[in-house]
């Protein structure tokens, strides 16, 4: 029980690229995990997007940022210096997910929990973890799941 009450009390903190925008987040996430979608993919430009969630009220952002709303659902924050890659705000969720590499040298330690938008993957992955459609419906999803791939490797 003493080790329940530390984690939801442990600050974890991060930095942007060149170090100019912190970001902060108090205890653990309420998940992580992999997306697969097009605006995720075009965003960060990468074939996959690590991910850890939390409620809004536990992550303090600081810094000179660059806030995308090109949808209701999304507001990706980046440095306006460097231009990297933090967080993700969700506005409809009260939450706010941050980036895997944004926290990489905090302490955090990311265990992912399911992948996401798994029918958007240019990429297929092995892991046994669920590969959701859209979402799951704790996050307002379907929460239709896809098969497991025999093997990983580009679709």
């Amino acid at each position: 029980m003493g080790n329940k009450s530390k984690d939801e009390n442990m600050e974890y903190h991060g930095t942007c690229y060149c170090g100019t925008v912190e970001v902060v987040v108090t205890g653990r996430p309420t998940a992580s995990g992999f997306c697969h979608c097009h605006s995720c993919r075009k965003w960060h430009s990468a074939p996959i997007n690590a991910f850890s969630i939390w409620p809004k009220d536990k992550v303090k952002i600081t810094g000179d940022l660059i806030a995308s709303n090109k949808d209701p659902v999304s507001e990706r924050m980046t440095c306006s210096k460097c231009g990297g890659c933090l967080a993700n705000g969700k506005p409809t969720l009260n939450m706010v997910a941050v980036y895997s590499q944004t926290l990489a040298d905090s302490g955090f330690k990311y265990v992912p929990d399911f992948h996401i938008f798994y029918d958007e993957r240019v990429i297929d992955i092995a892991d046994g973890l669920p590969k959701f459609n859209d979402l799951p419906e704790t996050f307002g999803g379907s929460g239709n799941q896809v098969n497991e791939p025999e093997r990983s490797g580009w679709v």
